[in-house]
């Protein structure tokens, strides 16, 4: 097991040990969004859907299960992912 799969699995036994559950992979990366782009407004429309909403420029749907995907295989596929979801969010 690698150590980014060892820590994610800490933090989940932690969290449910606290009576609380792991947050979704839709709360995490709507906050990477709102971390990377502060005036960018992100809604759930369904579970695994978000709808990017960004001030000036068309909304932007984003399908969280194929970037769920590549996190789970590994620290780099999931920054690669990530990062590149960004990149098509940002102005055009």
């Amino acid at each position: 097991m690698t150590l980014w799969r060892c820590l994610l699995l800490a933090a989940a036994i932690l969290l449910l040990a606290c009576g609380q559950k792991p947050p979704s992979w839709d709360v995490l990366l709507s906050g990477k969004i709102t971390g990377q782009y502060p005036d960018y407004s992100v809604t759930v429309t369904e579970p695994g859907q978000l709808s990017v909403q960004r001030p000036g420029m068309p909304t932007q749907m984003v399908s969280v299960e194929p970037i769920a995907q590549h996190c789970l295989r590994g620290p780099r596929d999931c920054g690669y992912a990530v990062e590149q979801m960004l990149l098509l969010l940002r102005d055009p």
